[in-house]
């Protein structure tokens, strides 16, 4: 399947028309759209780049970049445009989340190239970082298979003798752990997990909405990687564990 590059734009057409046949003639799809949330939101699962070319709009559309921000969550999102414009435009988008700055003027057939290997350093599922998510709550794991799926591979239990039985087979690179499960909470699994040498240093995070002190206490004694609340935000969960993994 060609992967995909989403540009979104405003009367950009001398660069668009320029780019695309560019990215096409290495077999890249490419779809064009103006900087509206519900068109972008329709386009975003088929994308794999997103490019902002930027114009008078950025000043204006605040709200547009917020939610840009979140439709191109787990994806590489690139913008394009002068000096003041990319300055306007991390007043919404925090600069972590900008995988690429393209400063204006830029040769299309560099700016092209750029997004090609973009997309090959993004090709492969088998070099993607694997997670394995523990929690008895199946509308949490679907929510997080969904925040995560883009950048990792993922997979999920639903309970402690499950999440040991797929350990047994597998390995990954990071358990995220709840703490209150029924038949094993998350101490004892993460208490089991240390006991054993296939899986004593898999790095785990606690995911849960415990926060009262003495719960973070009697986990802590146990040598978590570390300690996420599901309160946090989107951004801040999907933050943190980019800059762990």
């Amino acid at each position: 399947m060609a992967k995909k590059i989403l540009l979104i734009n405003q009367n950009a057409v001398l660069i668009t028309g320029r780019l695309i046949p560019l990215l096409k003639s290495s077999e890249v799809e490419c779809a064009s759209v103006e900087p509206d949330a519900e068109k972008v939101m329709r386009e975003k699962d088929s994308a794999d780049v997103f490019v902002l070319l930027a114009g008078d709009f950025v000043y204006e559309f605040k709200d547009f970049l917020v939610s840009l921000k979140d439709a191109a969550a787990g994806k590489p999102l690139c913008v394009m445009g002068y000096d003041k414009e990319i300055e306007a435009i991390e007043q919404s988008i925090p600069k972590n989340m900008i995988a690429r700055e393209f400063v204006r003027p830029i040769d299309m057939n560099t700016l092209s190239n750029a997004l090609k290997m973009m997309l090959n350093s993004n090709d492969g599922n088998k070099e993607k970082k694997q997670i394995l998510l523990v929690d008895d709550d199946i509308t949490f794991l679907k929510m997080m298979q969904k925040w995560l799926g883009t950048k990792y591979r993922v997979a999920a239990a639903r309970s402690g003798p499950q999440a040991l039985s797929y350990l047994a087979e597998h390995t990954v690179d990071l358990i995220l752990l709840d703490y209150e499960m029924p038949l094993m909470d998350g101490p004892k699994i993460l208490e089991a997990l240390r006991s054993k040498p296939k899986t004593a240093t898999i790095p785990v995070i606690f995911l849960t909405g415990k926060n009262d002190p003495e719960s973070v206490r009697n986990v802590m004694s146990l040598k978590p990687t570390s300690y996420l609340l599901k309160s946090m935000s989107k951004e801040e969960i999907l933050d943190l564990l980019d800059k762990f993994l």
